[in-house]
Formats: C-alpha cells, sequence, structure tokens
C-alpha cells in the first residue's frame, strides 16, 4: 500500500521524534503537507529538515500538549491557515514527573496524554466536518487495559505532595496516569466516531503494541523496574520506531480504511477484542466526556 496524500493536510502532534517524526517523513513523501506539532523548537526544526531534506512539505508549529492555553493558541494558528484539515493523528504523549501539574492543577500526565488531545479535537472540529472525508487517529496504549476502576477526580484534582513519596508511589503515580489517560483516548475516540457516524470523519484508536521510545526517560519508580520497562523488555520484543510508523501511514492514508471508524488496531490490524470492556461501557465513555468537557470549557468560550 503506497497510497497518494497529494493535496492533503495532516495535522500531527508529537510528530518531531520517535515514530511520529518517521511517520510524518513518509506521509509528507506520498504529497500531504505536514503540520509538525511539538513542544521542542530544536527538535521541530530538525522535523521539517528531514521532511523537507526527503521532498516533503512541512511546517512546525510549537505547543505542550500538556499546557491548554497553548493547546488553543495552537488551534487558532491552524485555523488561521484556512485550508482543510484531512487527518488529525494525536500522538502527543509521555509521562511527566508525578509531582507534574498543569496551570489548573490537573495532574500533567493526564492532560498532556488526553486532555489536549480533547481540547484541540473539539477546536478544529468544524474544519474536520467541513473538509471531510476526513479522518481522526489517535494513539492507544495496550497499558489502558490494567486499569479496572477509573478515579477521574483523581487526577482532575490531585492531591498529597508527591516529594514526600517513596519511589515507588511516584512510579504508580505515573503509570496510573498514563494508563487511565490510556483508557480515556479509547472510550473518547469511540464515542467520537459514533458521534461522526455519516458526516465522512472518522475515528479509530491506534495501539503500536511494543516499541521502542524514549517515553520512560522521567520514570520516578525503582530504578530496577525502570530498567526493566526502558531497555530490557523493549530489547527482547519492541520493534523499532520505522516499523512502528508504518502503522501510522496505514491508518491515515490506505484507501480501504476511508469508512472504517470505531475501531481498535493493534500493531497494524484491526483488533476490537483488545480493547477493554471498560472503554466499551457507554456510561464510562460518557463520563470522561463530561469530565474532559467541563475543563475545556473556559477555552472553548468565544469560538
Amino acid at each position: 500500500m503506497d497510497a497518494s496524500m497529494k493535496g492533503k493536510t495532516v495535522l500531527f502532534t508529537g510528530a518531531s521524534r520517535g515514530m511520529g517524526r518517521f511517520a510524518a517523513i513518509e506521509l509528507a513523501r506520498r504529497g500531504a503537507e505536514v503540520l509538525v506539532v511539538g513542544h521542542d523548537e530544536q527538535r521541530g526544526a530538525a522535523a521539517i529538515d528531514a521532511i523537507r531534506c526527503a521532498g516533503g512539505s512541512a511546517d512546525f508549529l510549537r505547543a505542550d500538549l500538556g499546557d491548554a492555553a497553548e493547546v488553543r493558541a495552537l488551534a487558532d494558528a491552524v485555523l488561521a491557515r484556512r485550508g482543510s484539515i484531512d487527518v488529525l493523528i494525536h500522538s502527543a504523549g509521555g509521562m511527566p514527573r508525578s509531582d507534574a501539574r498543569t496551570r489548573e492543577g490537573v495532574d500533567r500526565g493526564f492532560a498532556q496524554n488526553f486532555l489536549g488531545a480533547f481540547l484541540l479535537t473539539r477546536l478544529v472540529e468544524a474544519r474536520l466536518l467541513a473538509s471531510a472525508p476526513a479522518r481522526v487517529v489517535a494513539v492507544g496504549s495496550a497499558a489502558h487495559r490494567l486499569v479496572k476502576r477509573v478515579d477521574l477526580e483523581a487526577l482532575m484534582r490531585p492531591g498529597g505532595d508527591a516529594s514526600r513519596m517513596g519511589s515507588y508511589r511516584r512510579g504508580s503515580h505515573q503509570m496510573l496516569s498514563y494508563q487511565v489517560a490510556k483508557l480515556a483516548v479509547t472510550a473518547w475516540t469511540f464515542r467520537l466516531a459514533r458521534r461522526w457516524a455519516g458526516l465522512g470523519v472518522t475515528a479509530n484508536v491506534l495501539d503500536p503494541g511494543m516499541v521502542r521510545t524514549e517515553m520512560g526517560e522521567q520514570f520516578e519508580g525503582p530504578a530496577p523496574l525502570g530498567l526493566l520497562m526502558n531497555h530490557v523488555i523493549p530489547f527482547f520484543v519492541a520493534v523499532g520506531r520505522e516499523r512502528g510508523a508504518e502503522q501510522y501511514v496505514r491508518l491515515a492514508a490506505d484507501p480501504q480504511l476511508a469508512r472504517v471508524s470505531g475501531r481498535y488496531f493493534v500493531s497494524g490490524r484491526e483488533k476490537n477484542q483488545d480493547s477493554s470492556r471498560l472503554s466499551l461501557d457507554p456510561a464510562l465513555q460518557q463520563q470522561i466526556e463530561d469530565v474532559a468537557e467541563r475543563w475545556a470549557e473556559p477555552f472553548l468560550r468565544d469560538r
């Protein structure tokens, strides 16, 4: 599959490094104009240079997806360009320190891995619908299946003093924040697919499987666990970032997926059974959307 993306615009968060960067290069090589979103100017410039050296077209838009005001400014910059948004890929994320909070006091990991994507989508939703046929691809994780009970308020209004926690508790908090965020991403994407049914915009979840990344570079848990998570397991079972990037490209470009929506993909293959029961619960989907909508409301005013 080498589908052309000529004339299409891809808004791609988290595309300045890792799998996102390789996928952005390939999408640009196929003719897309790629709007690379990242929080690091130097990495963003390097990604743009790599894309242009490959003969593609791209621009860098700096924004921290964990900062709602920056997400609002990002959306304004994108909408000022006036053209279509044919593909929106939510790949930004990470594992911030356990004591990191947003300006609104929200757990930063939850904001960076879910709330920023929610807000950006809400802000550009009208343009997406006007651009139909269009696609949204949200990057999930098998880690969401580890969540057995959801307490969103614990992440929206986290308490306690992380500096007084031991390494085990800090690492556990980071992992739980990430897992719940990926559950939220998955449940919300399924809800988007239902809301947009018949409107020409699809929404799917991509679980890239085990891929070598730098996600755990700020992991605060016990050193042996960090070594196992970041080096030992990936060495034996993870695929390279170039291989992982192929999955992004398929969901963004494959003509056979033009009308496929509300599905869960693992390593490029549709595996709906790998999405947890919780993520499919309509009541939880509604709860997640309600919480995110209340948080986003101040940044949606005057739109």
